[in-house]
């Protein structure tokens, strides 16, 4: 429309240009009359007309095509038309072509990303959330809204205590945020919705905006996982149970028998000694499996006192120096005299022994044990255990706290090992609120360091 309206006016134009130009023609020729003048005006008129038409198009024609580009380029039309032309709008149509063609193609391009991602978040076992920076939900995928039990027309738009209705997981997202830390949050929160779920929940700080940063909840749904490991300890426990009573009975009569000075033969003490050895075994098994699952099923209460830590490491280096003395190995307490801690007297002590006895166990005649302990900060106090023993392998001390993990197979069965020693301690640090950390260098010693809270500082009276 505008081009056609450009080009009739540029027609007006170019004929009333010519239409003056004849008349200044004809008013300046000698000798002419009024009548004479009036059909020279006619005539100049008459065939000016039509060629002030024909040039007005032709002039404006380019300008009519820049024109019809720009408004289909508006409407969305990426189609290019071929022109063989060269006149001075060619560089204005090369510059059109371009700019519908370029967004076009980076259009595109966006749109399969996004089709992408929007595959892979759709197809994701684990629940994935989206905040902005005012704690808003901008992105739900299905999986989330299974976990939390979510319609998929809500979500989007709304806080995350509207969406979820649960409380603990909203006070928590809000303390990851208050935090301001680049490092992610991770935590097991149980949710009723409306049955009890436990998920497992990673926050990670996400740069939506400039103003203030958002946040990405990544959701595991464990409650399952959570369920059969309460259905393993408790089958431990209760065959542990059962096996202890006809065990304790073998044992009993075994010790019994020993003790009687009239065997009929060597052979026969020797065979009951062995009996008796394997019974102990069991009963050390049976006994590390009642304390993992105590431990694990949350029966293990702790009762912390305050404890002096170089004293402490010394009544526990004096139950191993007879056995220490057999294999020529060093016990050496360098913890000072002054450091304290905060721990349950019981269960220090099982932590202690079990490190102290894999230590022994493990290390060659002449080799060296130390207890090493220093603050870490106000309220941390750092243990160590190192050894000049075999080492572990690289392969095997990510797993070396698993259940039942042995790295020499053949010289643990030799020892009588139940592989749970490691399992235990690990559980009673963080029954504590402390970490447990292995470092090993195989051929020369391994290193077994715990944090253990510093001793509480009772306030005046």
């Amino acid at each position: 429309m505008k081009g056609r309206l450009i080009s009739r006016l540029g027609a007006l134009l170019g004929c009333m240009t010519l239409v003056g130009m004849g008349a200044t023609w004809v008013l300046t020729s000698a000798g002419a009359t009024g009548g004479t003048l009036w059909v020279g005006v006619l005539v100049v008129a008459a065939l000016g007309f039509p060629f002030g038409m024909w040039l007005g198009r032709r002039l404006l024609r380019p300008v009519h095509e820049i024109d019809t580009r720009a408004e289909r380029l508006l409407q969305g039309w990426s189609e290019q038309e071929n022109t063989t032309e060269d006149d001075e709008l060619n560089g204005l149509r090369k510059a059109l072509d371009y700019i519908t063609a370029y967004p076009r193609s980076r259009v595109h391009v966006l749109e399969a990303e996004r089709t992408k991602g929007t595959a892979i978040l759709d197809n994701m076992t684990e629940g994935v959330i989206a905040l902005d920076g005012q704690g808003y939900v901008i992105l739900m995928n299905p999986a989330a809204r299974r976990i939390l039990d979510v319609a998929q027309d809500q979500g989007e738009g709304r806080t995350l205590l509207e969406v979820v209705r649960d409380k603990g997981l909203a006070d928590w997202v809000e303390m990851c945020q208050a935090l301001d830390t680049a490092e992610p949050c991770k935590r097991e929160i149980e949710c009723y919705l409306p049955a009890l779920r436990i998920i497992a929940v990673n926050a990670m700080p996400m740069p939506f905006s400039s103003e203030r940063r958002g946040f990405l909840l990544v959701l595991h749904d464990i409650t399952e996982l959570r369920r059969l490991e309460k259905v393993r300890a408790e089958f431990v426990a209760n065959v542990s149970h059962e096996l202890r009573t006809p065990l304790t009975a073998i044992k009993g009569y075994l010790e019994t028998v020993l003790d009687e000075t009239r065997l009929e033969s060597a052979t026969h003490r020797r065979f009951l000694e062995i009996a008796n050895s394997h019974a102990e075994r069991m009963g050390r098994l049976i006994n590390d499996l009642l304390n993992l699952s105590d431990i694990e099923t949350g029966k293990v209460v702790l009762h912390p006192i305050p404890i002096s830590l170089g004293a402490f490491v010394q009544d526990v280096s004096a139950m191993f120096e007879k056995d220490a003395a057999k294999q020529d190995v060093k016990l050496v307490n360098q913890v000072p005299p002054d450091l304290w801690v905060q721990a349950d007297r019981d269960r220090l002590s099982q932590i202690l022994v079990n490190l102290l006895d894999n230590a022994v166990k493990y290390t060659p005649k002449g080799g060296t044990v130390s207890f090493l302990a220093a603050k870490a900060d106000a309220n941390q106090v750092r243990i160590a255990v190192r050894d000049t023993g075999q080492g572990i392998p690289p392969n095997d001390l990510p797993r070396i706290t698993e259940r039942f993990y042995r790295v020499d197979k053949a010289r643990s069965r030799v020892e009588g090992g139940t592989g749970l020693g490691l399992a235990i301690v690990k559980h009673l640090v963080q029954l504590h609120g402390g970490t447990l950390h292995i470092e090993s260098e195989y051929g020369k010693g391994t290193t077994i360091e715990f944090m253990l809270p510093a001793r509480q500082l009772q306030p005046a009276c």
